[in-house]
């Protein structure tokens, strides 16, 4: 069993390398959701452009919230994250969102590049969350 430090580490980590996946292959991330179990393991990856492909942003974000909300009801699952493509200005970056069931922790990850080339930038810590809590009791690491 992971401690929930561990496990909000490591759902951030798989979360973060297949975003950069996606964004090598697709050049930004679409909303896509992520659960592992309580013990940190069986990573499951649900991307909504799969089942909608004509769906707008919005539409991929409100799938990918109603899934990992009904994921979340399963005692089996021990975290969620929800990652997407964030613009701002000229700005982009790779936003992901993690939750335990005790905490969360919202961060944006800068990118540049093109092609194979793309690079996260350090993270940084975005105030409050994307959204919900969807799975997390409290909220703040």
């Amino acid at each position: 069993m992971m401690n929930d430090e561990e496990l909000l580490g490591k759902t951030l980590h798989v979360a973060r390398e297949a975003g950069l996946l996606l964004l090598r292959k697709h050049g930004s991330v679409l909303p896509f959701g992520l659960t592992l179990d309580t013990s940190g393991g069986n990573p499951r990856t649900w991307f909504p452009r799969d089942q909608l492909p004509r769906a707008s942003w919005d539409e991929l974000l409100d799938a990918t919230i109603g899934h990992l909300e009904q994921c979340g009801a399963s005692a089996d699952v021990g975290a969620i994250a929800l990652a997407t493509t964030l613009e701002s200005g000229s700005e982009s970056g790779l936003g992901i969102q993690v939750e335990t069931r005790a905490s969360s922790l919202f961060l944006v990850y800068p990118y540049s590049g093109t092609g194979q080339s793309w690079r996260l930038g350090e993270p940084q810590t975005a105030q409050g969350l994307l959204v919900g809590p969807l799975l997390a009791v409290t909220t703040g690491r």
